[in-house]
């Protein structure tokens, strides 16, 4: 074999040889002694390549896979306009499927299927009814494009949701209280037209308003907003509601919607300013307050000008009772017969943001008792500072023993000065009592501990948390038969915030005011007082018990 491949590649070689040669040839001639030499050469190459059997092999055969279909996990509160939707594995026979679905109970749905032909939506027209299961099956009948029936029938369902609800607020309250700038919203669980809420939605008293939803396109608003045109009256009540009935945008029965009733803030006035207007103070440190109707923005203190015979008088000031107290405490002594006037501007605002409908005026002359003692000096005895043993758990104990002190001086009959004396010259308006003890259990369990809460959280409160002076005394295992709670933030809690604080429960005797009442208080047997300072804030608690 191999001298029969030689040979033959050696006169594939030569032919290729002549046909080179023979290019000098006429044209026609080299064109067939070329072909010729070309079809020789592969013939020779055919001759040597191995002889190979070639066998038939069969065509595979692939079966069509059935159809299936999966469902989404079972639905427990399925949208009353929400269509429930079947997925198939493969593009089915629409028409096969629908005449083979079953829905029970009975109701009336529409299809749609996606643009492969294997997601099928059966929506309700117009709506599920509410907080029902429904069955949904499809039988084996139901088939693709080849004919195939699916596997197994398909049984699934879903419960229905509630009925659309909504709900009134009011966009701006403090503390419970509505903003005369406020609006009112109602927001629905579901899509509602807004033709159907202008039509049932009303306010009482009347006002001028407009109503808006939250989608510009009224297709898909869930928030109403009604909006006063001028702001609403202060300390009124106004009613919110949504007449019954209706239907939202799916055509479904509105739930009914609960109305709401909220009073508006009240505006600021001012109930007392002490001294009283026209009256006479014997003290020349006179500290000055004014109480105000409703809590008070602090910085409504700069609306508070006080002045001695038309010159401004320098002092600080210090809120207390809630922020609605001002105490104004002069830095300098008032020289005698000089009339000092406190002027509150109506610009003073509330908590809320309301100021004053009016300015209010008022003024006291600093003169000598008018009294068989007039023309002399006031007198008594310097109450000391008679400190006290200072832990980490009273550090300001020195303080709370000097202002029992200054209590027990008030309450036996005496008068506080603002130097410190413990004067016989007052102006009592309640009976003197006994001095009240120290009860360190009130004092280590409930004053201390409270004042140092309301001085961390910058709070002046008898209610932080919602516990009471009553709840506090339980929680520490103290059953008095009466209490009563006085609190302050005085400047410091130095001699001199000590004193401020005495003196401004002893104006309250004019009109034997809570803090004056209960200093002279005959039923309380002891007392607890609580001093904390945190961040230059200083707290005072003073916890009376039977």
């Amino acid at each position: 074999m191999r001298e029969i491949t030689t040979a033959v590649q050696g006169l594939a070689g030569r032919g290729l040889r002549f046909a080179v040669t023979a290019l000098d040839q006429p044209v026609a001639g080299r064109i067939s002694i070329l072909s010729g030499a070309v079809a020789v050469a592969v013939a020779g190459l055919l001759i040597g390549l191995p002889v190979k059997p070639v066998a038939a092999e069969p065509v595979p055969y692939v079966t069509p896979l059935a159809p299936q279909a999966a469902t989404p996990a079972i639905e427990s509160s399925l949208p009353l306009d929400v269509a429930f939707q079947v997925d198939f594995s493969k593009p089915m026979n629409e028409a096969t499927v629908e005449s083979a679905l079953t829905i029970a109970p009975p109701a009336s749905v529409t299809y749609s299927w996606d643009a492969l032909g294997q997601i099928l939506s059966v929506a309700p027209d117009p709506h599920w009814q509410p907080q029902t299961d429904y069955t949904i099956e499809i039988s084996t009948d139901a088939s693709d494009h080849e004919g195939l029936g699916l596997t197994a029938p398909i049984v699934t369902g879903f419960r229905s949701g509630p009925l659309t609800s909504g709900q009134i607020s009011a966009t701006r309250t403090v503390d419970g209280l509505a903003a005369p700038t406020t609006a009112f919203q109602v927001t629905f669980t579901r899509p509602v037209k807004l033709a159907t809420v202008m039509m049932r939605l009303a306010i009482d008293p009347p006002i001028d308003a407009t109503i808006a939803g939250d989608d510009p396109t009224d297709s898909a608003s869930q928030v109403f907003t009604l909006t006063p045109k001028a702001p609403l009256a202060t300390n009124t009540t106004y009613t919110v509601g949504f007449v019954d009935g209706g239907l939202d945008a799916a055509s479904s029965p509105l739930q009914p919607v609960a109305p709401m009733t909220i009073t508006t803030l009240q505006a600021p006035s001012v109930i007392k300013v002490s001294p009283q207007d026209g009256t006479y103070s014997y003290d020349t440190n006179q500290v000055i307050s004014v109480e105000f109707s409703v809590p008070m923005d602090e910085k409504a203190a700069s609306a508070v000008s006080i002045k001695a015979n038309g010159r401004a008088v320098s002092g600080s000031t210090a809120w207390t009772e809630d922020d609605t107290v001002l105490v104004f405490t002069p830095r300098h002594s008032f020289y005698l017969g000089t009339t000092v006037s406190i002027r509150v501007a109506s610009s003073a605002r509330s908590a809320g943001g309301l100021t004053m409908a009016a300015t209010v005026d008022s003024s006291f002359v600093v003169t000598t008792p008018r009294s068989k003692l007039a023309g002399r000096p006031i007198t008594g005895t310097k109450i000391p500072w008679t400190g006290g043993i200072a832990s980490s758990s009273a550090p300001w104990h020195s303080a709370e023993m000097y202002y029992l002190a200054l209590l027990n001086c008030t309450r036996t009959g005496k008068w506080v000065t603002s130097t410190g004396l413990c004067s016989t010259q007052t102006h009592h308006t309640l009976p003197a009592q006994p001095a009240l003890p120290y009860r360190s259990d009130v004092a280590n369990g409930v004053a201390r501990p409270y004042a140092r809460e309301l001085a961390i959280r910058n709070a002046l409160t008898h209610t932080l948390d919602g516990t009471t002076i009553h709840t506090r005394l339980e929680a520490a295992g103290i059953y008095p038969s009466t209490y009563g709670e006085n609190i302050s933030s005085p400047a410091n809690a130095k001699s001199s915030g000590m004193i401020s604080v005495e003196i401004f429960f002893q104006n309250e005797a004019w009109d034997r005011g809570g803090h004056y009442a209960n200093v002279m208080n005959p039923r309380y047997k002891g007392v607890g007082v609580g001093v904390w300072q945190e961040d230059g804030r200083t707290r005072v608690v003073i916890d009376f018990v039977g």
